[in-house]
Order: C-alpha cells, then sequence, then structure tokens
C-alpha cells in the first residue's frame, strides 16, 4: 500500500511541473530590434495582415549555400536596409525634358548642295565639329563682292579726304565734297555688311581679303551634345534656314511633370520625388522639386512642375515618359526594396549573406533565411516592421531573393510558394 501512495505522488509532482513549463520559447519573448521595433503600421500589410506579422521567431531560419557560379547567374545582390517615405504623396507623371539652351538647331546658312554629312544620329561632337561642308556658286559671289567693295573703298576714301582740303566757300566744291562722303560711308557700310554676311556662313573675311576664296563651306556645331536628329544626305539640295541636323546637350536634363489642380496646392520647392521610367524597368530613382509652375493648363488640367535630379542614367532620353511620387512630408522607416522580400505559407521572409566563400574554405557562401514582419508597399518598396534581430549593417539579398528561395526548396524537397 505505501509503494501505491508513493508512485500516486511521483505523478503528481510530475504534471504540476509541466503545467509551469513555458509551451514555446518562442511565444515567451518577441524579439524587438532598432529596425522599426514596438512600432506598428497605420495602413497595415497589402497582404491583408493589418499590423505585419507580430512573431517573429527563430523557427523562420534556415541555411543554403551556392556557388560563385550559382550566384552570377542569378544575379544575385546585396545591399543593407534602406529608407521609404510613408508621408503624404502625390502623384504625377511627364517626361524627361531639356533647358532650352541645351537644345540646338543647326540650319543651312544659305541654299547650297551638300557635299559631306559627317554624323550619323546617337554621335557625340564637341563644340565647333563640322557636321556638314556645303557648295554653290553664291558662295563665291558674295565673296567676289566683298573684294571689289574693300577695293572701290580705298579709292572713294582717298576722295573724300581731298575734296575735304579744297575750299569749301565754293558752291561746287562742297556739293563734291558731300558726293564724295556720300559714296564712301555707303561703300564701308556695304563692306560691314558683306563682313557679317561672310561670318553668318562661316568664312573669314580676312581669308578672303587676302585672296584665300573658296566655293564650300562648314557648318558647324554650335554646342557639345549628341546628334538627336538628322535631316540631310549627300548631294542634297538644302534650302535657307531649312534645319539639317539637332543637337542635344544631356548635361542638366530634368523632369518635366503634371500635377493635377486638386494636387498642387501641396506640392513645394525642395520636396523629395521618387520616379520611374515605365519603358527602362522597374527601378526607382530620386529627384526634387526645383520650380512649381505658375500657369494651369486649361485642357489638361494639370500644372507643370520642375524637377531635378542627381543620378543620371545613359539610358535617360530627353522626351520619355515618367511615372512619380511628390512627397509633401519626409517620415521615414525602414524599408528593402520587394524583389528582397519572398512571401511562403503566410509568412515573410529575407536571406542575408553569411561571409565570403574565403571564410568558407571553397564550400560556397551561405544564406541564411530570416523571417520579417513587413508594413506598406509603395514604390517598389516595402516596410520592415520588424526582424529577428538582425543589425543595422546586416549584408541583405536586394536581388535575386526568389532564386535563393527556389534553391532552398529543392534542398527541402518540397514545393513552396514564393510570394
Amino acid at each position: 500500500m505505501k509503494t501505491i501512495i508513493n508512485y500516486l505522488t511521483i505523478i503528481f509532482l510530475t504534471g504540476a511541473l509541466w503545467q509551469c513549463t513555458p509551451q514555446n520559447a518562442a511565444e515567451e519573448t518577441h524579439g524587438h530590434d532598432e529596425h522599426g521595433a514596438g512600432h506598428s503600421d497605420e495602413h497595415g500589410d497589402e497582404e491583408g495582415n493589418e499590423h505585419g506579422d507580430e512573431h517573429v521567431g527563430e523557427e523562420g531560419e534556415a541555411m543554403v549555400i551556392l556557388s560563385d557560379v550559382q550566384i552570377a547567374s542569378a544575379g544575385i545582390t546585396t545591399g543593407t536596409f534602406d529608407t521609404m517615405n510613408v508621408s503624404g504623396s502625390v502623384n504625377a507623371n511627364g517626361v524627361f525634358d531639356l533647358p532650352p539652351d541645351n537644345i540646338a538647331a543647326v540650319n543651312a546658312p544659305m541654299a547650297g548642295i551638300v557635299r559631306k554629312a559627317n554624323y550619323l544620329i546617337g554621335s557625340y561632337v564637341k563644340k565647333g565639329a563640322e557636321l556638314v561642308v556645303m557648295e554653290h556658286p553664291e558662295f563665291i559671289k558674295l565673296q567676289e563682292e566683298y573684294l571689289a567693295v574693300l577695293s572701290s573703298l580705298g579709292y572713294l576714301e582717298a576722295e573724300y579726304k581731298r575734296q575735304q582740303t579744297l575750299d569749301s566757300a565754293n558752291i561746287a566744291a562742297r556739293k563734291a565734297l558731300q558726293r564724295a562722303e556720300s559714296e564712301y560711308r555707303t561703300a564701308r557700310a556695304r563692306k560691314l555688311s558683306l563682313e557679317k554676311q561672310l561670318d553668318y556662313i562661316g568664312l573669314d573675311p580676312a581669308n578672303v581679303a587676302d585672296g584665300q576664296m573658296t566655293s564650300n563651306i562648314s557648318v558647324k556645331a554650335p554646342i557639345s551634345g549628341y546628334i538627336s536628329q538628322l535631316n540631310v544626305h549627300k548631294g542634297e539640295f538644302v534650302q535657307s534656314e531649312q534645319e539639317m541636323y539637332e543637337l542635344i546637350n544631356t548635361d542638366h536634363m530634368h523632369l518635366e511633370l503634371n500635377v493635377y489642380e486638386n494636387d498642387i496646392a501641396g506640392v513645394k520647392k525642395g520636396q523629395s520625388i521618387l520616379f520611374s521610367v515605365p519603358s527602362l524597368g522597374g527601378e526607382r530613382y530620386q529627384g526634387e522639386v526645383f520650380l512649381v509652375g505658375k500657369s494651369f493648363d486649361m485642357e489638361t488640367k494639370t500644372v507643370k512642375v520642375h524637377g531635378h535630379f542627381n543620378d543620371m542614367k545613359p539610358q535617360f532620353r530627353r522626351g520619355l515618359y515618367v511615372e512619380a511620387a511628390i512627397f509633401t512630408g519626409d517620415e521615414r522607416v525602414t524599408a528593402l526594396p520587394e524583389d528582397a522580400v519572398v512571401r511562403d505559407e503566410g509568412k515573410t521572409y529575407i536571406f542575408t549573406r553569411e561571409g565570403h566563400q574565403e571564410d568558407h574554405q571553397g564550400e560556397g557562401i551561405p544564406f541564411r533565411r530570416v523571417e520579417v514582419a513587413t508594413g506598406i508597399r509603395r514604390n517598389g518598396m516595402v516596410r520592415i516592421l520588424r526582424t529577428n534581430g538582425l543589425p543595422a549593417d546586416a549584408d541583405i539579398v536586394v536581388e535575386g531573393a526568389y532564386d535563393i528561395f527556389a534553391e532552398m526548396k529543392k534542398g527541402e524537397g518540397g514545393h513552396g510558394h514564393a510570394h
């Protein structure tokens, strides 16, 4: 009987101890780090979780090792935590444009025949480069007339001075003086006019005065820049003032955005702009409002907003369509690009690079899956509400996270669903 009582006592004490043990260490504590710890998102998660993933546990972590070849073929790149602006914003659209001084039309100074057209569309030329060589008999006639005026001007000047020395009281002498003065001044004016005309078509009057006559003229680039239009070819007869080339200098490319009348009141100089170019992909670029227009377009119901940006890309072209968000405030929170975040079975994950290949003796580079809590998505970025204790300088995969996720699923032999 005493033995039975002892067994019952042991069973009772064991049950009491089991009830006092926490069911899961992850349920007892929740990690709160510097990346949004203790903050809820008033906008909620787009995927339906109003406050993001509240519980971030170590069970979300897993490792996968990739070789250099796998990393290169997947285009995997890493970075650190970024920020995003969650303040109010105004949507806008527009195009890339250039200041008027950075666009130059190259016209034919006189009618003539094109003998050479030296550049194609897309070519870069420096100011003063020879674009077109033209030929026409009228070029010779203009030089000939200039030489004739120079020749007569010397005689007329001498005659004018001679008449000045004669007795001015003599009426006949006075008339001769007036006639000589008039002819001299007319010839001098004609000389100046012809010099301007020679300059205009690209000929140096001093060279012509030395007898260096030519039937050709060179049309040169007025600015440095790229050829954006070519409207002539060799042998073509072009009329005076006909446009042959267009040059653009992209040094001061800017945004010309259209903002609707209901939104323009909140737009001010200095506000941040986040814009993308749909034809070039989903990459986002930073800009700033430089000027807010004062006129209202009655047809489109918009106001022009002029924006500047520093991150100039070679693929940016004048006239390309742009979509933008103008932020009317500057409340910044921790965020990552949407491509850095993977969703699987209702949870969201990111991947961190855990070292370099030399640290792992040629066995490949390990990537760790870390469960995170996310908030709103905006302009290609997603807010990170909580992380699993990652430091601010963690080496995070920002491109290629889906490829790593797929490799991990292969290793598990499962069929996971990526966000």
